[in-house]
């Protein structure tokens, strides 16, 4: 096996820039949240850490990784979006390759409801996959996650804004009244109950991967990430 390659095929150099992206978007983080979010072992993200330590890339402060000096300049061009997007990206991977449906994620940004990320289904949609960057079209669940404030059940939409689409949208908290929405979206006039479920576990497992990312200082009075927490320093 090349010296410059892990067993897993992933480049050492590559892995490495992968936890440098991953320790800025979510400072302070635990190395057992870093091997959650990349998916690469504990043992690897705790070697690596180790020597990023070494050369001052990252520093420790008690089970928490933060970049090192070097690298602070990275940290500060976090946004609040990118932190959730590096967040969210493996459950959504899962939750697509689990159920073979189109996912996306939404989060408002300067007033607007935004896809931050979409993984086409299985089957592809075609023109209906919304593309990042794109609105969230007003009455769609996703926008009515981003409005129903507090609703703990996914919101369903079976063929009322898409013929033959059926689309279901859970709310993730991010504090300060603000919401992402996690979106799947399914051919057929309903969805499968199995994909509600889904869908609202990837929701919940997002909002404790941002809450695990947050210190102690950064949680509000319900446990939740503030605003300031989910946005960097």
């Amino acid at each position: 096996m090349d010296r410059g390659t892990q067993s897993d095929g992933r480049s050492v150099i590559g892995t490495a820039f992968e936890l440098l992206e991953h320790v800025g978007a979510l400072e302070p983080v635990r190395l057992i949240d870093l091997a959650e979010v990349t998916g690469i072992p504990r043992q690897t993200v705790y070697r690596l850490l180790k020597q990023l330590v070494e050369v001052g890339a990252i520093r420790r402060e008690g089970t928490r990784y933060r970049l090192g000096a070097s690298l602070l300049g990275l940290g500060s061009r976090v946004t609040p979006e990118r932190r959730l997007r590096v967040v969210a990206r493996r459950p959504l991977a899962e939750l697509a390759a689990a159920t073979g449906a189109a996912v996306s994620l939404s989060a408002r940004i300067g007033g607007e409801m935004v896809f931050l990320d979409t993984v086409d289904a299985r089957v592809p949609l075609g023109p209906v996959m919304p593309e990042p960057g794109s609105r969230v079209p007003p009455g769609t669940a996703p926008a009515r996650a981003h409005t129903e404030i507090g609703r703990p059940a996914p919101i369903v939409d079976a063929g009322g804004g898409l013929p033959d689409i059926s689309c279901v949208a859970i709310a993730v908290p991010l504090g300060g009244g603000e919401v992402a929405a996690v979106t799947t979206l399914v051919a057929g006039p309903r969805p499968p109950v199995a994909l509600l479920a889904a869908t609202r576990a990837t929701g919940a497992r997002i909002d404790g991967l941002l809450r695990d990312a947050a210190g102690p200082r950064d949680l509000d009075s319900r446990g939740k990430p503030t605003q300031w927490a989910i946005g960097g320093r």
